[in-house]
């Protein structure tokens, strides 16, 4: 019987809370937790090993983390820890498999793949056959308000003061003015300029660059497709039938695409709102670096922060600005942090989030295709207190019920069981 879940922190801050969050419920659902500190692993690995119990206890983690051959879980001529005592390893992989394909090797015996969207669980399931698909688990969202109002008002109020002295203020009037601000319009997210993928583009000679080119213009011109789909496609009209060994390889190698396709249209969504006098606080890197921007005045920076602060500062918005990252059949927790946090969504859909919170439920969905009503959706939300507030309302209900990392803590907790019972 499964008693203890081992999960991982020190590594990438916004996966470490998600971690944290998850560990909550586990705890709740009577598991005992232990965090492997990635940046300690010396000290980390000592006690890993005194947690364990053989048969007793699973590896829960994102994105490899714990699974790349870590010197505190893995020997040279022995292999990994997890093998060692028999250790399940469920990994939450928050980015589409062909990210990963370098990865995808020399995994432990009873590793187990959940997939955060149902086309990149299709794809994972056809080309990496070799591995179980444990199956699909989206993101997820977290709610500062709702722990506020469960008793915890003193810390933001203590927040409130911290922000006072950093920024120079003091006394009650600063603490006042920093709690009451308010941004309209709010993204979340780092940007990286179109000319830093050329390098990619060009990097083996014309004739790829132009392949690779095409499968780009593709995509912009066909935005609800993946882009496995187009370059597959291109692949095929190229080369003809290959066995998914190669393509796998070739999609990797390919992957500055994905990055390429989300950021044009994270920046043009914003760059679209800025040229028509909508002020947008933009939370992350990069930004300074958005090109053709009319209105520089209305595009208001903050630098990259961490998790708690970016749902802190989604607490003070009206309208959270998402373009989805290429997921076309799942969900971002951006999506799910927003509406928690009492601020309306406008995102491109996908298949997933369509089902789950139809328009008007937390979300109000812009087609990518038609970014130029976007403006004028933004102004209707800002100009409309109380219909924005209806529409958080409405989904609020339906995101505390469903898409809480408490929620998916529990679904896990009913796989790891399953599996247990096998």
């Amino acid at each position: 019987m499964i008693k203890r879940i081992v999960m991982m922190e020190g590594g990438v801050e916004t996966l470490s809370y998600f971690s944290h969050q998850m560990a909550g419920e586990f705890q709740k659902l009577g598991y005992a937790v232990f965090f492997y500190d990635l940046k300690q692993e010396e000290s980390s690995a000592g006690k890993l090993r005194k947690f364990i119990r053989p048969r007793e206890t699973v590896l829960v983690t994102f994105n490899f983390q714990g699974l790349e051959k870590e010197a505190g879980v893995y020997r040279e001529g022995i292999g990994y820890l997890w093998d060692t005592y028999h250790i399940p390893c469920y990994n939450i992989a928050a980015d589409h498999p062909y990210f990963y394909d370098d990865r995808l090797k020399d995994l432990p015996e009873k590793y187990r793949h959940i997939s955060i969207d149902r086309r990149q669980k299709a794809y994972f399931e056809e080309f990496y056959p070799e591995y179980v698909s444990r199956g699909f688990l989206p993101l997820a969202g977290t709610g500062l308000r709702q722990a506020e109002e469960e008793g915890e008002a003193e810390q933001g109020k203590a927040r409130a003061q911290g922000a006072a002295v950093e920024t120079g203020e003091t006394g009650a009037q600063g603490a006042a003015e920093q709690a009451a601000s308010c941004y309209d319009v709010i993204l979340t997210g780092n940007y990286t300029k179109l000319s830093f993928f050329e390098p990619y583009i060009n990097w083996i000679n014309e004739e790829y660059a132009a392949f690779y080119r095409g499968i780009i213009d593709d995509l912009l011109e066909h935005p609800a497709c993946t882009v496995e789909e187009v370059a597959l496609a291109h692949c095929e009209r190229e080369m003809g039938k290959e066995p998914n060994d190669q393509l796998r390889i070739a999609l990797h190698k390919m992957i500055f695409i994905d990055l390429y396709v989300r950021n044009y249209w994270r920046g043009k969504a914003v760059r679209t709102l800025v040229n028509a006098g909508i002020p947008v606080h933009v939370v992350g890197k990069g930004w300074e670096e958005l090109e053709d921007v009319r209105h520089p005045e209305c595009l208001k920076l903050h630098p990259q922060t961490d998790s708690v602060t970016c749902l802190e500062m989604l607490a003070d918005a009206k309208v959270s600005l998402n373009v989805m990252p290429w997921f076309k059949d799942g969900a971002h927790d951006r999506v799910f942090n927003s509406i928690l946090n009492g601020a309306v969504c406008v995102t491109d859909p996908s298949c997933y989030l369509e089902e789950e919170l139809h328009e008007g439920e937390g979300v109000c969905y812009v087609a990518l295709q038609d970014m130029d009503a976007l403006p004028e959706k933004v102004k209707d939300l800002l100009q409309n207190d109380s219909g924005r507030n209806e529409i958080v309302r409405r989904g609020r209900a339906i995101v505390e019920q469903k898409h809480t990392w408490a929620q998916r803590a529990k679904t896990l907790a009913a796989w790891i069981a399953e599996d247990a019972a096998q």
